[in-house]
């Protein structure tokens, strides 16, 4: 890349979000990254100097405290008029807030991709591409689970409105529809200069940026599933059920974020990504099958029927637009997700015994 573009990375420390970074990296661009703290951002780049030691003259940031702010981005975009690309991986959700499912889900996450759009409209003319991650939630049809005649595709959005929002599980679900649509409506109704195109991951698995990540007592969402099934007690014999979906590698996450900066074909597009449907049962067996060593120390389950009943019980999907679209060619193997993300977990247990 003969002159450096630049790419404005808005929740820069999350899990999916370092991933980006180092691939934006790695192919040449500048990185303007929002976390909420200084410290974050300090320690986000003392650990990329490990791989990027000129990373100060590449990377850098602007503290945004709150995302949901209406003027959060304003002043970050107003001071960097270089920014070419705006990649919103930013999300103020978690679970257990102590707000009402209106307050606590469906308005920020709307809101929160609607001020970005707006910002970046308003200050930020020169922007040509805005990549937002969803999720799977605005795509699967739950009713669907076991049904091999509906096939899930970059075409396909989840049937669920905001009336149907009961609990925290299916607001967080709706509000990631809602969210997109908005995203879409806003490029209808406001026609800016830049392309939109989605990426609409579903379970996120893989392994950290940094091993430093795993210094939490629990990982991110769909990280900690593998986490927690290394914990099983060593005489445990059920078959793990739970949790019944689909997967994706990070590192193929990342790299759906930063294509659409490449590749003008998918200006526009929804990026739907699988590698395979599982239970914990089969990330367990693979567990067993590439580390032995953990035989006697972490329970084996029950193997049999594993990768019979994610298929039969799970929903069905196509991805092969996506594929097709990007040029690559096959999805990281749930195999080598599972393989890298335990590795770098027995590592860093092995050099920090005392957190073990």
């Amino acid at each position: 890349m003969s002159q450096a573009k630049t790419v404005f990375l808005t929740g820069a420390s999350g899990f999916i979000a370092l991933h980006i970074t180092n691939q934006l990296l790695s192919r040449g661009y500048h990185v303007i990254g929002t976390v909420r703290s200084q410290s974050k951002a300090d320690n986000i780049i003392n650990n990329f100097k490990a791989i990027y030691p000129d990373v100060e003259s590449k990377l850098s940031f602007e503290i945004v405290p709150d995302i949901s702010e209406p003027t959060a981005f304003d002043s970050a975009l107003q001071a960097h008029p270089e920014i070419q690309f705006v990649l919103h991986t930013a999300s103020p959700f978690s679970f257990g807030l102590d707000k009402g499912l209106d307050e606590g889900y469906l308005i920020p996450a709307t809101q929160g991709t609607k001020n970005i759009l707006t910002a970046v409209k308003k200050y930020a003319p020169q922007v040509t591409n805005v990549v937002v991650t969803s999720s799977f939630a605005s795509i699967m049809n739950f009713a669907a689970h076991g049904d091999s005649s509906f096939v899930h595709t970059e075409e396909t959005w989840n049937p669920m409105e905001r009336e149907h929002a009961t609990d925290e599980i299916t607001a967080y679900i709706i509000s990631k529809k809602l969210a997109e649509k908005v995203a879409w409506e806003f490029v209808e109704t406001e026609k800016p200069n830049f392309k939109l195109t989605t990426v609409t991951p579903p379970y996120v698995l893989g392994p950290q940026m940094f091993e430093d990540s795993l210094a939490n007592k629990t990982l991110n969402t769909s990280a900690e599933i593998v986490n927690s099934l290394l914990s099983l007690p060593a005489d445990y014999s059920e078959q793990v059920k739970e949790p019944l979906g689909t997967s994706v590698d990070v590192r193929d996450v990342a790299l759906l974020h930063i294509l659409p900066l490449e590749n003008p074909q998918l200006a526009g597009q929804r990026l739907f990504p699988t590698q395979a449907n599982f239970i914990g049962q089969s990330i367990l067996n693979i567990i067993h099958k590439e580390f032995p060593e953990l035989d006697g120390k972490v329970g084996k389950g029950q193997p049999e029927g594993a990768e019979e009943y994610a298929v039969k019980a799970g929903l069905h999907c196509d991805t092969s637009k996506t594929l097709q679209r990007t040029g690559i060619k096959a999805w990281i193997p749930l195999e080598t997700t599972v393989k890298d993300s335990v590795a770098q977990i027995l590592h860093y247990k092995k050099e920090h015994p005392e957190q073990a």
